[in-house]
């Protein structure tokens, strides 16, 4: 109901007494949440396949594996209550979103839309559910998870209050909030629009074995159709690393965009989807100027191949299973798709140090990330080129007394 708040997980009033980063509370916590995601949802929940990907992160050997990073750079305390407004249309990101403000040693406050997804609700239940337990208790009083309308006066309170914020979302919405009252000293952590693209290697594609190849196609399902290609990391863009055509390259890129179909053969492509996706599709075949061919594999897949880059390829959207490609070589790619949107690059059969090399060299405005396919949605405390962990607590610099003096 319009209006109306309601508190999903935790405690309406929070302590904003900051923690060392990575305590011994919050690994629990997260590491118990962990065992419980992966008993109750097993092998058989493919349709809440983001949840299980969220328990397996936030298992105790991994928290560790990132406290490790943090052990030789000073003395560290969390900066009080963080603020997130997570993106409604990527399941599961409020969680990821909320433990790392939790590991950066922060009470956090996290507003999840009217419009959450189910599974979003689903674990909110969980996070609840555990934070009850007495060896919970107070940790508890340091997390908030509820929804609300985006016009709610709560959110303005929770802006104006916070020691920092973090706020994922459309370029409008991140400048509205960013509009509002701030403490003079609090730190804001945006993440707006981005988008990203696909490296493939056309003649280590042509030689791969069959069953690399439907492995592969499975990690970049994962990357793309698994979450609409709504996320920032999921590629838009497919380019096809090679110095000339040739039909046994033709032939390389139709045996792997079958291979992707295979791989999308359970997604549930719906009459609002295939609407959406041939909409968009029409719309850019009427707006670009240059020649473009389009194939079809039935509503599940739509590759339209550009003979150049967009002027404004940033603006060129895909979902649910639309790809641009282009073919030639990949470094005279890069230099017109990294302006500063472009966020992460996932590549095969060409090595991850000679994109890093390149536009390192070239001194290239975007790209913040650059994975192997299959590593897209893969959170990390450093984010879009942000380091969750420094940003969202203040480092206690200390001199000795010189003992001689």
């Amino acid at each position: 109901m319009k209006g109306e708040v309601k508190v999903m997980a935790g405690v309406e009033n929070l302590l904003a007494e900051p923690w060392e980063p990575f305590c011994e509370p919050v690994l629990e916590f997260l590491n118990q949440l962990s065992v419980i995601i992966r008993k109750d949802y097993g092998v058989n929940a493919y349709q809440r396949k983001e949840t299980k990907a969220f328990g397996f992160w936030c298992r105790r050997t991994h928290m560790e594996e990132f406290k490790k990073r943090y052990q030789d750079k000073g003395v560290r305390l969390g900066r009080g209550i963080i603020f997130h407004i997570p993106a409604s249309n990527v399941p599961i990101l409020f969680a990821y979103s909320l433990a790392m403000g939790l590991l950066a040693g922060n009470s956090c406050a996290v507003r999840i839309s009217l419009r959450a997804q189910k599974q979003d609700l689903e674990l909110c239940q969980r996070m609840d559910s555990l934070l009850k337990q007495p060896e919970h208790a107070k940790l508890k009083e340091r997390i908030i998870v509820f929804t609300c309308d985006r016009e709610q006066e709560l959110i303005h309170k929770w802006i104006e209050q916070c020691d920092g914020c973090v706020i994922w979302g459309e370029n409008k919405t991140i400048m509205s909030l960013r509009s509002m009252p701030m403490k003079p000293d609090a730190v804001q952590m945006m993440f707006p629009n981005r988008y990203s693209i696909c490296i493939l290697d056309t003649r280590s594609m042509s030689v791969i074995s069959e069953g690399e190849l439907e492995e592969l196609a499975h990690r970049f399902y994962n990357d793309t159709y698994a979450v609409d290609q709504n996320a920032c990391s999921s590629p838009r863009f497919v380019l096809w690393n090679q110095k000339k055509e040739t039909k046994a390259n033709q032939k390389a890129r139709r045996k792997w965009w079958e291979a992707v179909v295979r791989a999308a053969a359970g997604y549930e492509i719906t009459a609002h989807k295939a609407t959406l996706k041939y909409e968009a599709l029409c719309k850019f075949a009427m707006e670009f100027e240059e020649a473009i061919k389009i194939e079809r594999y039935d509503n599940l897949l739509y590759t339209i191949m550009l003979q150049k880059i967009p002027n404004n390829p940033f603006q060129i959207l895909g979902n649910c299973g639309m790809f641009f490609q282009c073919v030639g070589e990949w470094q005279d790619f890069i230099q017109p798709l990294a302006v500063r949107q472009l966020q992460t690059v996932t590549y095969y059969g060409i090595r991850g140090k000679d994109l890093t090399d390149y536009v390192l060299n070239n001194h290239l405005y975007g790209v913040n990330r650059v994975v192997p396919i299959g590593r897209a949605m893969d959170m990390d405390l450093i984010w879009d080129g942000q380091d969750f962990v420094t940003t969202l607590s203040r480092q206690i610099s200390r001199e000795d007394c010189d003992a001689t003096v």
